[in-house]
C-alpha cells in the first residue's frame, strides 16, 4: 500500500478566512483560551504575535477580527474535504485533527507517478480555499509524519512534529526523549525496542511498529456523503446582499464551486438546492429549483442570484449554508465519433437546451410555479390521464417516452365536454371503448370515435352507455336520437 497525507496546518484559521472576499485584507486571529493560536498573514504584517492576549492583540492593531477556535467545525471541515477527495481513491480516512489520507497504490494506473495525483489533490484543496503539505510513504504514520514536518526522509523527522501526540502518546514523553537529547525520529528508531517498551510503554512501540510497516495499521475508510452539505463560516457580518455573491470568489460563489466539485467527483448533477443564510436571532431559506440538471458552478450561481434578488435575508449575515436537496445521475451528451450532426439535430438540442435555461430563469425570479408543463397518468379516462408537473429534466424524459401502440388523443379537450348533433358529425375511425374505474359505483362506458366536424375539423366524439352488453359496432339507424359529446379537437 501507498499513502498520501494532506496536512491541513492552518484549517482551523481558514474556516474564516477562506470566506473573506478580498482574501487577507483584513487581520484575522483564531484564539485557544483567549490567546491567539492562529493568524493570517495580514495579522502577521500588523505585528501580532502566536500566544498574544486579545487585549494585547487589539492593541497592537485596532481593525482586528477574531475568532475562537471551533473544534466541531474544524472536525466537519476535515470530512467535507475527504468527501472531495474520495474521487482520487475509494479508500480515504481521516485523521482528526489536520489529516487526510488517502490510499493511492490503486489510483497510480489512472492517474500515473503518485507526483501528479499528489500535485491534483493539493491543486483541489487550494481551489476550495485550504493550503495543505503533503507526505507519501509505505505507512499510515510515516506519511503523515512526512507530511507534518516537510522532511523529505523519515529520519530526519522532528518528534515534535510526528504527530505522537495523535497516537495517544503523552506529551511528557516527548519531553523525556528532548532531555535525553533525542529530537528527531532516526535515533528513536535505532534505540532497542524491549528496552523503550520497558521505560515508556506498549503505546509507542505500537507507533513505532506501525510506523516502520511490522505492525499492522488498519484505518477506518470514509463512507461517501449521500448529499452535499457544507457552512461558511464569515469572518465578519454582511449587510449588503451584493457581496454575497458580486464579488471575485465571495462566499456564495466559494460554496458553488465546492457544491460543483462534489458532483463531479460522485458523478451527480443536482436539481434542487437550499441556501440557507445565517445570523445571530433569524435565519432565511431560499430553495433554487432547476428545469435540468446543474453540475456547473457558474449555472448554479446565476439562477441563486436571479432568486436572491426578491429574497428578503437577515440584516446582518454570518454563516451561509448551501445543501444539495435533490439529485440525479450525470449524463454527458454522447458525441458523434466525427462530430457530423444534421441541421434537425443541432436545432432541436439548441431549443432544448435554451428553453430550460430560460424556464429556470422564470421560475427564479416570478415563482416556482409559473411554468408548468402536462404530464401523462397511467388512467384511462381521459379526464383524469393528465395533470399538471414541474418542468422539469425528468418529466422531459418521462414525457417523450410514449408507446407507439397508444391511439391518437386530440390536443385540446373541453372541460366539460360539449353535446352535439349527430348530424354534424362524420365517423372516421372507431370506436375505442373506456370504460370508468371499476371501484366507481355506477358503470358507464363511452365509445369513441375520431370523426369530422361538418366545418371541416377532425375531432374526438364519444357517445355514452350505461350497464353493459351493448355492441361496440354503432347502428347509425339507432344511434340518430342517442346524445353524443364533443371531447376536443386535434391539432
Amino acid at each position: 500500500m501507498l499513502w498520501l497525507a494532506l496536512h491541513f496546518p492552518n484549517l482551523a484559521l481558514e474556516i474564516y478566512d477562506r470566506a473573506d472576499g478580498q482574501r487577507q485584507q483584513f487581520p484575522l486571529v483564531i484564539l485557544d483560551n483567549n490567546r491567539v493560536c492562529h493568524r493570517n498573514a495580514a495579522a502577521a504584517d500588523a505585528g501580532i504575535e502566536f500566544g498574544t492576549t486579545l487585549a494585547t492583540a487589539h492593541s497592537i492593531c485596532i481593525q482586528l477580527l477574531h475568532q475562537h477556535k471551533d473544534s466541531n467545525a474544524e472536525q466537519n471541515r476535515l470530512r467535507e474535504l475527504a468527501n472531495q477527495l474520495y474521487r482520487y481513491s475509494s479508500y480515504v480516512s481521516v485523521q482528526y485533527p489536520d489529516c487526510v489520507l488517502i490510499e493511492v497504490a490503486g489510483s497510480l494506473s489512472l492517474f500515473g507517478a503518485h507526483t501528479k495525483l499528489t500535485d491534483r489533490a493539493q491543486a483541489l484543496c487550494q481551489s476550495l480555499g485550504h493550503s495543505t503539505q503533503a507526505g507519501v510513504a509505505r505507512t499510515p504514520w510515516a506519511a503523515i509524519a512526512l507530511a507534518r514536518s516537510g522532511a523529505e526522509q523519515l529520519h530526519q523527522v522532528s518528534l515534535s512534529e510526528a504527530g505522537l501526540e495523535l497516537a495517544g502518546i503523552p506529551t511528557n514523553v516527548i519531553e523525556r526523549f528532548d532531555n535525553m537529547g533525542i529530537y528527531t525520529l532516526g535515533p528513536l528508531l535505532a534505540l532497542p525496542s524491549k528496552q523503550l517498551g520497558r521505560r515508556f510503554g506498549k503505546i509507542l512501540l505500537t507507533y513505532l511498529g506501525q510506523l516502520t510497516g511490522t505492525l499492522p495499521d488498519p484505518r477506518m475508510a470514509i463512507v461517501p456523503a449521500k448529499d452535499f452539505k457544507e457552512t461558511l463560516h464569515l469572518p465578519q457580518p454582511i449587510s449588503n446582499k451584493q457581496d454575497l455573491y458580486a464579488q471575485s470568489q465571495s462566499p456564495m460563489q466559494q460554496l458553488a464551486q465546492a457544491l460543483q466539485q462534489w458532483l463531479i467527483t460522485h458523478q451527480y448533477g443536482c436539481e434542487r438546492v437550499a441556501w440557507r443564510f445565517l445570523s445571530h436571532k433569524s435565519h432565511a431559506e431560499v430553495v433554487i429549483r432547476f428545469a435540468q440538471a446543474k453540475q456547473n458552478a457558474v449555472d448554479i450561481l446565476r439562477i441563486s442570484e436571479l432568486k436572491l434578488e426578491s429574497e428578503g435575508l437577515p440584516a446582518e449575515v454570518l454563516s451561509i449554508e448551501l445543501h444539495s436537496l435533490r439529485l440525479r445521475r450525470w449524463h454527458n451528451r454522447s458525441q458523434n465519433l466525427f462530430n457530423f450532426h444534421t441541421g434537425d439535430q443541432l436545432e432541436n438540442e439548441g431549443l432544448n437546451s435554451q428553453a430550460y435555461e430560460l424556464i429556470s430563469e422564470v421560475n427564479a425570479r416570478l415563482g416556482d410555479h409559473v411554468c408548468r408543463g402536462i404530464d401523462v397518468l397511467d388512467q384511462h379516462s381521459p379526464e383524469s390521464a393528465w395533470c399538471h408537473t414541474a418542468l422539469t429534466a425528468l418529466h422531459r424524459s418521462s414525457a417523450t417516452s410514449q408507446s407507439p401502440s397508444t391511439p391518437a388523443r386530440p390536443l385540446w379537450l373541453f372541460d366539460p365536454p360539449r353535446q352535439i348533433p349527430r348530424s354534424d358529425l362524420v365517423l372516421l375511425h372507431g370506436p375505442e371503448r373506456i370504460q370508468r374505474s371499476w371501484w366507481q359505483t355506477e358503470a358507464t362506458f363511452r365509445d369513441y370515435y375520431i370523426a369530422r366536424h361538418h366545418q371541416g375539423s377532425e375531432c374526438w366524439v364519444y357517445r355514452e352507455h350505461q350497464g353493459q352488453g351493448e355492441s361496440l359496432e354503432p347502428s347509425l339507424k339507432n344511434n340518430i336520437q342517442e346524445k353524443w359529446y364533443l371531447h376536443g379537437y386535434f391539432g
